[in-house]
């Protein structure tokens, strides 16, 4: 989601950016494009880019002339993120506008996972946030000695969403864990070589790449990608200096004894064990130097960020590891998003975070803002906590989000799990559960107790099976 602390996101257009269109769509031959079109904030996505990239990728899906979808960014960026500034100016007057935007995005994010026909990233330049939520779900992922990639929401207060965490955790070892904690970020060929990007080629070569691709008449993922990989560099030595800021087309840093490290430290379950271990490592004579280094520089990372976030963040990683379905990704995202952002919020650091970096943008002079834990350590972000105020369907943000609408899918699996208070100790059969839910949400007799029967039903059939006896099992 988050625009980061680049200071990419605005909340209002200058005249400039109003002066074209914040996408452009063309077309040539079988290929369809879009490029995200707005330079100065970095190609932050809107609310309006979000609605609009919706109807197109309805389109494009539904088309027979459309071949081949590719994405592209204008200028320095691909894209940095979600425009969050005016989200929390609003969410500070109490108007709740973050919640329609998160929503959209989310199933703009799903919808991209569902084109139906090859769909081609171009991650040139800055990618972050947002901007992954519509570049990781492409099959093919172009990097460049340009790319940026980071997952920089922990810095804001917030942590990953548009169903990030199902691809970082597709990821070696602990990698995705360590980007969605620390909001690292990965240059050049380095996004390549740990799995974010699937090629990596120089940037002079985009046009040319990209013509080619639009000539292709049936265009495979296989044949893409072998036309894709003709256009990249010599692999890199394992004697250059690693990929940075500075040394973009260098191996990844994680590498050897670091890579070893950073498995072990960020594959433990909670964050005052991560920042223990990372005190422990700095120290550890038995280490490299440039391991210990590596260790510090998290350590200082972790210093700035929230607390809360990287703990909400931690969580988020496990839970998108243990489903791997993208769809549940997002709908955790959903929760952990109405969390940060509505009237009922556990943690203010998401407004915190925002306000420090975006609008009064004192990241450069005050590096970590006032969190609302001044450690990471305490009871409030243990992961039964977390888990409790930021990912359940009884916390008093979910209520409220989701009490007067029709059942949702995590209300039923409470009361088959037993994880919702009141939900009783025995196994439900089909139709007790179905009169245990309109009793609970105010239906039985009214009007829309059909309506909610059916949806009911249709959740049951989607994610239950039944024992042989007709107890219901939560899949």
């Amino acid at each position: 989601m988050s625009s980061a602390p680049s200071n990419s996101a605005s909340g209002t257009a200058t005249p400039a950016d109003l002066s074209e269109p914040s996408i452009v769509y063309e077309a040539s031959g079988g290929a369809r494009t879009y490029r995200l079109n707005r330079p100065k904030a970095l190609n932050a996505l809107n609310h309006e880019m979000i609605l609009s990239l919706s109807d197109k990728m309805k389109a494009w899906r539904e088309s027979e002339l459309c071949k081949l979808i590719i994405g592209t960014g204008s200028e320095k960026a691909f894209c940095s993120g979600g425009d969050v500034k005016q989200l929390v100016l609003d969410t500070k007057a109490g108007k709740f506008t973050a919640l329609d935007f998160f929503k959209d995005e989310f199933q703009l994010n799903w919808a991209m996972s569902r084109l139906g026909k090859p769909y081609v990233a171009v991650i040139d330049g800055i990618t972050m946030g947002g901007g992954a939520g519509i570049s990781l779900p492409a099959p093919i992922r172009i990097a460049t000695e340009r790319t940026m990639f980071a997952m920089p929401e922990t810095k804001i207060g917030y942590a990953p969403d548009v169903g990030a965490n199902y691809y970082l955790a597709q990821l070696d070892g602990a990698v995705g864990a360590w980007l969605a904690l620390t909001g690292q970020e990965v240059f050049g060929r380095a996004a390549y070589e740990i799995g974010i990007a699937t090629h990596y080629v120089p940037s002079s070569s985009l046009s040319d790449l990209l013509l080619q691709l639009s000539h292709l008449p049936e265009p495979t993922l296989p044949q893409i990608s072998s036309l894709i990989a003709s256009f990249a560099p010599p692999p890199s030595s394992a004697n250059e200096s690693a990929s940075s800021r500075s040394n973009p087309d260098g191996p990844t840093p994680i590498r050897g004894e670091i890579r070893d490290v950073l498995d072990r430290i960020f594959g433990l379950s909670s964050v005052p064990e991560i920042y223990a271990a990372l005190e422990k490592a700095v120290s550890d004579d038995k280490l490299e130097g440039a391991t210990r280094e590596w260790a510090k520089a998290q350590k200082v990372h972790m210093d700035e960020r929230s607390p809360t976030a990287m703990a909400v963040a931690l969580e988020g990683y496990k839970k998108a590891k243990k489903s791997q379905r993208l769809d549940r990704t997002l709908e955790n995202d959903m929760s952990m998003a109405t969390a940060f952002s509505g009237p009922k919020r556990p943690s203010d650091d998401f407004l915190t975070g925002v306000t420090h970096v975006l609008i009064d943008k004192k990241a450069k002079t005050q590096p970590r803002p006032s969190w609302s834990l001044a450690t990471p350590s305490g009871p409030s972000i243990e992961p039964s906590e977390i888990l409790s105020s930021f990912f359940s369907p009884d916390a008093p943000h979910a209520e409220h989000f989701r009490r007067f609408g029709l059942p949702s899918e995590w209300e039923i699996m409470g009361m088959i799990t037993g994880e919702r208070p009141g939900s009783g100790a025995f196994k439900l059969k089909e139709d007790e559960l179905v009169e245990r839910v309109l009793e609970d949400k105010g239906d039985v007799a009214g009007p829309r107790q059909a309506e909610a029967e059916a949806r009911v039903r249709a959740i049951l059939e989607k994610r239950c099976s039944k024992d042989r006896d007709g107890y219901l099992n939560w899949n």
